[in-house]
């Protein structure tokens, strides 16, 4: 900052002070560095309003938010494909194969839709469905093994 002129500092200062002025755009007008407005604003007391930056946070956490959704919509389509196989097995390795992938993708979505939870009930409920399908497939997988060994396809 001590290589700034006091016209460039006055440059600085009078575009600061337009309303609507922000930091980047006071930088590209001048020619100053961010850091370098930032500390000329703060030294004579200017601040820039946040407003606009708070909206587009607000709008990409929206949007993130949404993007989220869509992907944990989207695993529910996978986990269905993934039983499909899962059944369609011809022995009993690509069964269990197939039995983890479910599990995988199940896990994945329900961990996708609690990250937007805000309430401690909504993770409850959903390590108690990855439980409930972890133990269902436990029971599945130990029927294949069973069919299996007696000969059968599973």
């Amino acid at each position: 900052m001590a290589s700034l002129s006091e016209e460039q500092r006055a440059a600085v200062l009078e575009a600061a002070r337009r309303p609507g002025a922000t930091r980047n755009g006071v930088a590209r007008e001048t020619g100053v560095s961010e850091g370098s407005v930032t500390a000329i604003c703060m030294a004579a007391g200017i601040s820039f309003d946040r407003s606009l930056t708070a909206a587009a946070v607000q709008a990409r956490v929206i949007d993130l938010k949404a993007a989220r959704l869509g992907l944990a919509t989207s695993m529910l389509d996978d986990v269905q494909a993934a039983r499909q196989r899962m059944h369609g097995a011809d022995d009993n390795r690509n069964f269990l194969d197939g039995a983890k992938a479910v599990a995988a993708l199940a896990s994945t979505h329900v961990r996708l839709v609690a990250v937007d939870k805000d309430d401690a009930t909504g993770t409850e409920a959903a390590k108690s469905m990855l439980g409930q399908l972890a133990q269902a497939l436990g029971v599945a997988a130990a029927e294949g093994v069973d069919q299996a060994e007696d000969g059968g396809s599973v």
